[in-house]
C-alpha cells in the first residue's frame, strides 16, 4: 500500500510539473533517492515514463529528465447532455487526440446514447490510428444525480429517464471499463487538473446551464456525500416565494437563476406587458436559444433579467462560502459563457453578504476550460483511478 501511494505521488508530480529529474522528485516527495529510482525504473519499463532530455547539473554529469509518455495510454471521454453527445479520445495529459459531436438521439433513450457513443468511438480509433490496446477505459459525464460507485443515474431533471444503469449500458456498448460521474463534478475535476483550480486544493465548481449543479473538491479529491448527492447547489432555497422548481420546492436557486428560470422570467415579463422586439408574439415558443440570441443582440429586457439571475446566484454562493469557505469558486456553463458579467455581479453580491471573516477571502472566477471542462474531467477520472490503483 505504501509503495502504491508513493508511486501515485510520483505520477501526480509528472502530471502537474512536467519533466523532472530523480533528485527533484525526491525533493518534492521526501522519498529517498533509492526509492524514487526504483519507482521511475518500474514506470519506465512499463512505458508510462520516458527520458526527455537532461536537467541542470550542480557539478558532474547532467541528470536525466523523465516525463509521462503521451503515447503510452489513452482514454475515451464522453459528455452526455440533453442536446448532444461528445466523444473524445484523449491522451494521458487529457489532450484531445480526436473528437466527435453528435446530436442527441431524438427519442432520448439512454441505450441509444450508448450505441451512438460506441459508433463514434470506433470511428475515432480508425481515424486516429491509436492502438486500441492502449485505451484503458472510458469516463462519462452526464446530468446528475449520479451514484459514482454503481454508475447509476437518478431521474436527471431535463431527460425523461428514471433510474438508469448507465455504466452497465456503456460497458456493454464499448466493451471496456467505464466510470460515470455527474457533469458538475467532472467540470470541477477538469478545472482542478488543467484550469482555474490548478493552484488550489479546495474548490467548488458551479455549473449554470438549463439547470444549476455543483461539484465539490476537498483536499484535491471529489467530495461525493454519503454515499452520493453532494453539490446540489441548485436546490438551495434563495426565495421561499419564488418559482416552483423541477424538484417540487419553491424558490430553489435553479428555479431563480438557471437558463430555464430566465426563459420563465422572460415569458412572465412579456405577458405582463414588457416590450421587446427580440421575441416572437407566441410567448410559449420562447426557448433558451432564443433568449441567448436576444442577449447577444443586447436586448434590454434580457440583460436586466440576466443581471437579476446573477444577483440570485450571488445570494446562493453566499451560503456556499459561509458553509464551506472554499479557496475558490469557479463558475461555468452556457449562461456564464453567454454573459460573463454574471460572474462579476455574483461575486459582488457574495462579498456584500458573506460573514465578515470571509469577506477578504471570496474568490469567484470564471472557468478556464469552457465546455471542455467536463470532458477533461471525464478523462481525468479514469487516469486518476489508474494512477492510484493499478500501475
Amino acid at each position: 500500500m505504501v509503495k502504491q501511494v508513493n508511486r501515485t505521488q510520483v505520477l501526480d508530480l509528472f502530471r502537474t510539473l512536467g519533466p523532472l529529474t530523480k533528485s527533484e522528485i525526491a525533493e518534492h516527495t521526501q522519498l529517498t533517492f533509492a526509492a524514487v529510482s526504483k519507482i521511475v525504473r518500474d514506470l519506465e519499463s512499463s512505458g508510462i515514463v520516458i527520458p526527455q532530455g537532461e536537467g541542470k547539473s550542480s557539478g558532474g554529469r547532467r541528470p536525466v529528465l523523465y516525463a509521462l509518455n503521451p503515447d503510452a495510454l489513452y482514454v475515451v471521454a464522453v459528455d452526455v447532455s440533453v442536446e448532444e453527445i461528445r466523444v473524445a479520445l484523449m491522451d494521458v495529459h487529457t489532450r484531445i487526440a480526436g473528437e466527435r459531436r453528435l446530436p442527441a438521439p431524438s427519442g432520448k433513450n439512454p441505450r441509444d446514447y450508448t450505441l451512438l457513443a460506441a459508433r463514434a468511438f470506433r470511428e475515432l480509433v480508425e481515424e486516429s490510428g491509436v492502438d486500441e490496446g492502449k485505451i484503458i477505459g472510458c469516463g462519462v459525464s452526464t446530468p446528475g444525480p449520479v451514484n459514482a460507485q454503481t454508475g447509476e443515474i437518478f431521474h436527471p431533471p431535463n431527460l425523461p429517464w428514471g433510474v438508469v444503469p448507465f455504466k452497465d449500458l456503456m460497458e456493454e456498448a464499448l466493451k471496456m471499463p467505464v466510470k460515470v460521474e455527474k457533469d458538475a463534478n467532472l467540470s470541477a475535476l477538469g478545472e482542478r487538473w488543467r484550469g482555474a483550480g490548478r493552484d488550489v486544493e479546495n474548490l467548488i465548481y458551479v455549473l449554470v446551464g438549463e439547470g444549476i449543479g455543483g461539484g465539490i473538491v476537498i483536499g484535491g479529491t471529489l467530495y461525493q456525500g454519503n454515499p452520493f448527492g453532494a453539490g446540489e447547489i441548485g436546490h438551495v432555497t434563495v426565495d421561499i416565494d419564488g418559482f416552483r422548481c423541477n424538484c417540487g420546492n419553491y424558490g430553489c436557486l435553479e428555479a431563480m437563476a438557471s437558463g430555464l428560470a430566465v426563459v420563465r422570467r422572460v415569458e412572465r415579463e412579456l405577458r405582463r406587458g414588457a416590450v421587446s422586439s427580440a421575441y416572437p408574439e407566441d410567448v410559449e415558443s420562447i426557448t433558451l436559444p432564443v433568449v441567448l440570441k436576444a442577449l447577444r443582440e443586447g436586448d434590454d429586457l434580457t440583460c436586466r433579467i440576466f443581471d437579476d439571475s446573477a444577483r440570485m446566484l450571488g445570494i446562493g454562493l453566499t451560503g456556499v462560502f459561509n458553509s464551506f469557505a472554499p479557496e475558490k469558486v469557479i463558475i461555468g456553463g452556457k449562461m456564464v459563457w453567454a454573459y460573463p458579467k454574471m460572474v462579476e455581479i455574483a461575486a459582488e453580491i457574495t462579498r456584500q453578504r458573506v460573514v465578515s471573516v470571509l469577506k477578504d477571502r471570496v474568490s469567484i472566477v470564471p472557468g478556464e476550460l469552457g465546455e471542455d471542462a467536463s470532458l477533461i474531467g471525464a478523462a481525468a477520472l479514469v487516469i486518476e483511478d489508474l494512477f492510484t490503483l493499478h500501475l
